[in-house]
């Protein structure tokens, strides 16, 4: 009998929410078959099996929360010990090994998609081991070795026949509350994921329902709402947050928008890309238990993303070496996947600088939070047509705030305000600095 632990997936959690088993007790389990459905901090992610065996108990149910490195599953083995996992020689209860400059922690879920800092060029490729399969890291770039049996983070594979329908933890809640069965919904999402539009034509199909209206109603935050709520908490309380914003005509840029194929934010995004190769400090990361400032050599474009499981912040790396076109591009694959629930780990933790585009909700501007670990992030107002001096006469222009909120241990005034004034000045005169 080997009893299985909850690991760390790979983010520094202190616990996770069993969003839904896919084996009961009793059942027979291969090495690495799915076993669960796990809701992290950014996720939701399939754990896969450490042994091959039977399941003898299951620790907790659909919808608990289970701390890190408590009891999860009872395996009965047909051996007196455990097979050591493909790919290590470490037994299922050794601890993760940690990747190398203290970056993100190889994992038993086989989570770790990169390690985001690279070390000097000399030094000699180092192998970290994991529970499935391993990462290999050559130069500081990470190479990850395949097997017929890696689970991706993220990626809903073809559900066998019979596999009941799967929901993220807000649409179960919904479809409880609407008393509609999830089985009887027919799934839209990707790979047969219900969604919240699936319910809707659900409940129109069967009529309305009348449900009883409670004067008040609680609920536990879970998921990715609770760790939201953490991380926020503690960027507020232990990073002195300052700001500053400037009223930028965006009328060129607007235009420039609606004449090509780019969209309004990749065009802005190119503006603050191009501001930061002057202020590099704006993507730097202050580390308060060493006092060091660390830089990085490429721009990891944080974009913020809106989701029924709440906000998420989706990472377009080395987004300085692309044009106005290619952001378009990607900031619509970032945003839909976000949505879906199919960002990989590495696109969810690697960004440097954030932009978040509160003008689609209709408000002049904003302050926002920094994202932890970041010491900038940018908010874009909505455009609004306005009388605004051009060129000696009072016309109509096109009109956006922008809003930059940074870490004061890193930025001065003078830095905060010089980047903020270099996006303005693009975005007021774009000419061929985004489009190309």
């Amino acid at each position: 009998m080997k009893t299985f632990l909850l690991p760390d997936l790979g983010e520094g959690l202190t616990d996770s929410e069993i969003v839904a088993w896919r084996v009961k007790e009793g059942d027979a389990v291969e090495l690495n078959q799915p076993l669960a459905d796990i809701e992290t901090a950014k996720a939701v992610v399939e754990l896969p099996s450490p042994y091959e065996g039977t399941i003898a108990k299951l620790h907790a149910a659909e919808g608990e929360t289970v701390d890190v490195g408590a009891p999860l599953i009872d395996f009965e083995l047909a051996g007196d010990e455990a097979p050591a996992p493909s790919g290590s020689d470490a037994s299922a209860e050794d601890e993760p090994a940690p990747s190398p400059e203290g970056g993100p922690v190889a994992t038993p879920a086989d989570t770790v998609a990169e390690v985001r800092d690279a070390p000097a060029p000399e030094e000699k490729p180092e192998k970290v081991s994991v529970l499935v399969g391993h990462i290999t890291v050559h130069g500081g770039k990470p190479t990850r070795k395949r097997r017929a049996w890696d689970v991706e983070p993220f990626t809903r594979q073809e559900r066998p026949s019979g596999r009941p329908n799967r929901a993220m933890p807000p649409v179960r809640k919904l479809a409880k509350e609407r008393g509609i069965d999830l089985q009887s919904v027919r799934p839209s999402g990707r790979d047969g994921l219900v969604t919240r539009a699936d319910l809707e034509t659900a409940g129109t199909a069967s009529g309305p329902q009348a449900q009883p209206q409670p004067a008040s109603t609680r609920e536990k935050v879970t998921g990715l709402r609770k760790h939201t709520a953490a991380a926020m908490t503690q960027s507020a309380l232990t990073v002195p947050h300052a700001a500053t914003f400037h009223q930028v005509d965006v009328t060129e840029t607007l235009a420039l928008a609606r004449s090509g194929d780019a969209s309004f934010l990749a065009l802005a995004s190119r503006a603050i890309l191009l501001a930061a190769k002057r202020w590099p400090d704006v993507t730097a990361a202050f580390h308060a238990d060493t006092m060091e400032l660390e830089r990085f050599a490429h721009i990891n474009l944080g974009i913020a993303v809106s989701t029924d499981r709440g906000l998420v912040v989706a990472s377009i790396d080395e987004a300085e070496s692309m044009d106005a076109s290619a952001l378009t591009a990607a900031i619509k694959d970032r945003a839909t996947r976000a949505r879906e629930g199919s960002l990989t780990m590495a696109e969810l933790t690697s960004s440097n600088i954030t932009i978040s585009n509160v003008g689609v909700f209709g408000v002049d501007g904003g302050i926002p939070i920094l994202n932890p670990g970041e010491s900038a992030i940018i908010a874009l107002g909505a455009v609004r047509r306005m009388p605004w001096e051009h060129e000696g006469e009072i016309v109509l222009r096109d009109v956006c705030t922008v809003t930059v909120s940074f870490d004061h241990r890193v930025l001065d005034g003078r830095e905060a305000a010089g980047f903020l004034a270099d996006i303005a000045a693009v975005l007021e005169r774009p000419a061929l600095a985004l489009a190309r």
